[in-house]
């Protein structure tokens, strides 16, 4: 009769438990799976997972997955975390599920955008596709100012593990930086980087400048 009673305290409490963190909110089922900005083509999708019962918030920070501890805010609504950036400053950012919507909201230092849930495989080639738009090889070859009649073409090469880039005037060294090439030139910072039209678009410091491949 003991054992009976102790099982149906057992049980009670375990029902009091689930309906507390229902109420409070705290479904990380809801937020577990990839999530995806459905306007950005070349998007790399945000990944909530759960590990030994805690979760984190997997996203992409300058071509890098990033990997964020996370918990439910107080009242259970969302799930917050810190984001560390370059200066030493900690970025909050916060996920919020939509119910109605079924959508994602994630805010991040005050910016704001909604994700729609997709799939572990259409994550796969999501990634995948991305992948080969940042091939540092695409870059490789001969390009022309769309803007201007003049002939003068800029070309960039590989030798080993090196690319260059060449001018009418010299040919210097130039280093991929996970998405865009980056170097210095007098004092000036320069990016080339590839656009979604099939362009690249050449950056010293203010001034930008686009190049079709001839």
């Amino acid at each position: 009769m003991a054992s009976h009673k102790l099982f149906i305290f057992h049980l009670l409490s375990l029902i009091i438990f689930f309906h507390a963190a229902c109420s409070n909110g705290k479904d990380p089922e809801k937020y577990i799976g990839f999530w995806l900005d459905p306007g950005d083509e070349l998007a790399i999708p945000t990944e909530i997972k759960q590990k030994n019962g805690k979760l984190y918030i997997v996203m992409n920070v300058n071509g890098e997955q990033t990997e964020l501890p996370a918990m439910f805010d107080r009242e259970g609504k969302s799930i917050l975390a810190k984001l560390p950036m370059p200066t030493g400053n900690l970025v909050d950012v916060k996920a919020l599920y939509l119910s109605e919507s079924k959508r994602l909201q994630m805010d991040i230092a005050g910016m704001s955008n909604e994700l729609s849930k997709i799939s572990e495989a259409v994550a796969t080639e999501r990634k995948k596709k991305i992948n080969e738009f940042y091939d540092p090889s695409f870059f490789v070859g001969k390009w022309i100012d769309i803007k201007t009649t003049n002939p003068d073409s800029i070309e960039i090469s590989k030798q080993d593990d090196q690319y260059f880039l060449k001018t009418k005037l010299d040919s210097t060294e130039i280093r991929y930086n996970k998405r865009f090439f980056e170097w210095f030139y007098m004092g000036n910072p320069n990016t080339i980087r590839r656009l979604k039209n099939g362009n690249i678009e050449w950056s010293i410091g203010a001034l930008r400048t686009e190049y079709r491949k001839l």
